[in-house]
């Protein structure tokens, strides 16, 4: 399996956790609306034109053409982007799950080396002095070793997370 997957899945990991948590409390307000109905009047359903996409000069729709009133059918609707919304965040959980059971496989300093390079994105001075702050050693460790920490580090990870990985290949 190429490094570069699991590079790629760690520098997008942060992005996924995120609509994943923001996903999750979406969901959560909806179920709260299902189950007390008289929180709300309306469900507005947003704008019928796609973003990004010419509008015309001909009907417009008036917000409360765009809002549903009817407490029942309200309901559903909710219950439909609830089952939606999980249907559209199932990959990405798999996926936060499998690299947090790898993870767990680390070092600290390996997992602090990981987290710092490709989820924060910092350069490799920079977490050289992070690190070597952070676990005082007698020697302090330059950054061609926390490279050198690192790849036996995406090693380990390739090793573990191959199996996951492995049947998404595109032949």
């Amino acid at each position: 399996m190429d490094i570069k997957v699991i590079e790629r899945a760690l520098r997008d990991y942060r992005r996924k956790k995120s609509v994943v948590e923001t996903t999750l409390a979406r969901i959560e307000n909806y179920k709260e609306a299902i189950s007390n109905p008289e929180s709300f009047t309306h469900i507005f359903l947003g704008s019928p034109i796609e973003p990004g996409m010419p509008k015309g000069t001909g009907s417009k729709v008036s917000p409360v053409e765009m809002a549903i009133t009817d407490k029942e059918e309200a309901i559903e609707t909710l219950r439909q982007w609830i089952k939606d919304d999980q249907s559209r965040i199932y990959p990405y959980q798999i996926e936060l799950e499998q690299i947090n059971g790898a993870l767990g496989a680390l070092t600290r300093q390996e997992r602090f080396i990981i987290e710092c390079k490709y989820f924060e994105n910092m350069f490799w001075r920079d977490i050289e002095i992070s690190f070597n702050d952070r676990f005082r050693q007698q020697n302090y460790i330059t950054y061609e070793g926390l490279k050198k920490m690192n790849k036996e580090a995406l090693e380990l990870l390739i090793r573990i997370l191959e199996p996951y990985y492995s049947r998404f290949k595109t032949s």
